[in-house]
């Protein structure tokens, strides 16, 4: 079986190790360690918390750029840099991964089982897990705009009120078409 398989690739220039390094090219960098790492870790976030590697990378990039946005503008206010608001902001993550887990592993209990009451209630533990995650996006970005807002010179909450009357006029022209 081994000879047909080295042949095989033979017919297509490859040896063993040129086809390995082709299918693995992280091997040839050195990065081998790296990709099985990440791999690991994708994994066990998508198994835990029951979110794909997408969404984790977004929510990464919502609490990375609120850190820096927070940052920056508490130099615009002639604030340093504080380990106690960054320590903050690390348990307020801590606490939103941990409602999106408790929450995943109870859709995860009852997805198990096929009576009625176990289906219904997935739906409603999917529902729950889409409208926290929605919370966090919703919660980020307003606390985005604050920082935004500080570090243009503008009142903390000048952009979070654009996006509400921007939001109020949407529904009412929505509203204005139904009617």
């Amino acid at each position: 079986m081994i000879r047909f398989f080295v042949r095989f690739l033979s017919t297509y220039d490859y040896t063993p190790k040129d086809f390995f390094l082709s299918m693995c090219p992280s091997f040839k960098y050195g990065l081998n360690c790296m990709a099985v790492f990440l791999s690991a870790i994708t994994a066990l976030i998508n198994e835990l918390i029951g979110i794909g590697p997408a969404v984790a990378m977004a929510m990464f990039i919502a609490v990375v750029t609120e850190m820096w946005t927070g940052i920056s503008a508490s130099h615009k206010r002639g604030e340093g840099f504080e380990s106690f608001k960054f320590s903050r902001c690390i348990i307020k993550l801590c606490i939103w991964l941990t409602i999106i887990y408790i929450i995943h592993s109870f859709e995860t209990e009852c997805n198990d089982s096929q009576y009625w009451i176990d289906i219904l209630a997935t739906m409603f533990f999917s529902v729950a897990r889409i409208f926290v995650m929605m919370w966090f996006v919703v919660e980020h970005v307003t606390s985005i705009l604050e920082n935004l807002a500080v570090i243009d010179g503008k009142p903390k909450d000048a952009l979070v009120n654009k996006i509400g009357e921007l939001w109020s006029h949407c529904t009412d022209t929505i509203k204005s078409k139904i009617k």
